[in-house]
């Protein structure tokens, strides 16, 4: 993916599968710090109820696989992941299938060095768990890491982060569900959320997995558009006053054919739920 000019930002959504569940109390060793008075029958319940917790979450380890990684920039969207999915596109977005995660991740690091300095990446709870997933992962498969995720002082916009400006509730972490549905936008969480996904994937439904992360992507990046004054207003009987609208038409793009350089000229914003309903995922 080349372009002449770099993209403005670059929306980035990760889905992961759920980890090694022996892994999980390798990292609660880590993490558990008991209560200095607690006696010692009272440590060891807390502790295997801080394991049970950890196993509920495998996906949420930091060695969990990332099995997808969906991108949204001004002019592409596409999907990157290595799962036995052999479809080229979801309405109109395509689909590029890798090897393993490591060719996935190489193929991201080169879809992120077309970006140049000023280019933001954006995402929900983005420099807590996605950006940090991928750079290990990299790291944990011998990849170098690009200037993009090296750099620390390369510009970001989290969603979940910023959101403290637009509501007087002072939580740390709020879902995207709950942002989307407070700006009346829509939310495809609705129709599957992000802990589905390592049970949908332990059941072999790709297809859904693949539609819920371009959809996320998608909200994601509407959601930050709205946050940053970069779309026109809505109409009156849009309003979030009132219930949103149905699902549109999706605008179909063919996908690229393989080595395809130019960017998929996609315009599917407002066809976050047609994506799931065309796949029968709801």
């Amino acid at each position: 993916m080349n372009w002449l000019v770099p993209p403005t930002h670059l929306t980035l959504d990760i889905e992961t599968a759920a980890g090694d569940p022996t892994e999980a109390e390798a990292a609660l060793r880590w993490s558990f710090c008991p209560n200095p008075n607690w006696k010692a029958a009272t440590i060891g319940e807390r502790y295997l109820e801080a394991l049970e917790r950890k196993k509920e979450r495998l996906a949420l380890l930091d060695t969990a696989p990332i099995i997808s990684v969906a991108l949204r920039t001004p002019i592409d969207c596409r999907l990157l992941h290595w799962m036995p999915l052999d479809i080229p596109q979801i309405s109109g977005v395509p689909l590029e299938r890798l090897a393993d995660e490591r060719a996935m991740l190489q193929r991201l690091r080169e879809y992120l060095e077309t970006c140049g300095p000023e280019t933001i990446l954006v995402g929900h709870n983005l420099r807590h768990f996605d950006l940090p997933k991928i750079r290990l992962a990299m790291i944990r498969w011998g990849l170098r890491l690009p200037a993009w995720l090296a750099n620390p002082d390369q510009p970001t916009y989290d969603t979940m982060t910023m959101w403290r400006y637009f509501s007087t509730d002072d939580r740390s972490m709020i879902s995207l569900d709950e942002c989307l549905t407070l700006a009346g936008l829509y939310s495809p969480k609705k129709i599957v959320a992000g802990a589905d996904v390592p049970g949908l994937y332990q059941k072999g439904d790709y297809l859904a997995i693949a539609a819920y992360a371009i959809a996320d992507v998608l909200a994601q990046d509407e959601l930050y558009l709205w946050m940053t004054g970069q779309t026109s207003d809505r109409p009156v009987e849009q309003a979030a006053i009132l219930p949103p609208p149905g699902p549109t038409e999706p605008v179909q793009a063919d996908a690229p054919a393989p080595g395809d350089q130019t960017p998929a000229m996609v315009n599917v914003s407002n066809d976050i739920s047609a994506i799931l309903a065309e796949f029968g995922v709801s």
